[in-house]
């Protein structure tokens, strides 16, 4: 865990990470491997390569980021399993396996589908008088177009 002993306000309290951890074990558990058992000691594993994962968030920058990754794990995951439905032969490895950051097919691959599908999400940019209306509206601003 990423701590800064010298300020206690930029530690990240164990408890916010496990939670994160949890609750991506659970989605990836039911969209990945339809609930399949796994042993005690496999779900630690997995659940230890997933924690790999939110710890990398520097700690400075946890609480204003934490959903942004956990939003980011999980469209990461409903791309793999797009991406294994397409054909019959293609599945998703063992959870200690898919979870490995050092596995390229695995979870980490999918990093790059997930970068390509936020370029595409990316909102136009507009010139003119009519383009700075719509940018200020805070309404259109929740608002992604792609170009």
């Amino acid at each position: 865990m990423r701590t800064n002993q010298n300020n206690p306000k930029m530690r990240v309290h164990p408890a916010a990470i496990r939670l994160l951890t949890e609750s991506t074990w659970e989605f990836a558990h039911s969209i990945l491997w339809g609930k399949h058992p796994f042993s005690n000691a496999e779900i630690a594993l997995a659940k230890i390569y997933i924690r790999e994962y939110y710890e990398e968030i520097p700690a400075e920058e946890f609480a204003s980021t934490a959903h942004r990754h956990l939003t980011a794990c999980c469209e990461r995951i409903l791309l793999a399993k797009e991406y294994v439905s397409r054909f019959s032969h293609r599945y998703i490895p063992h959870p200690c396996i898919w979870f490995n950051k050092r596995n390229p097919k695995g979870f980490a691959g999918t990093k790059a589908w997930y970068l390509r599908n936020q370029e595409k999400r990316r909102p136009i940019e507009f010139c003119g008088s009519c383009g700075e209306e719509f940018i200020h509206n805070p309404i259109y601003r929740h608002y992604h177009f792609s170009a």
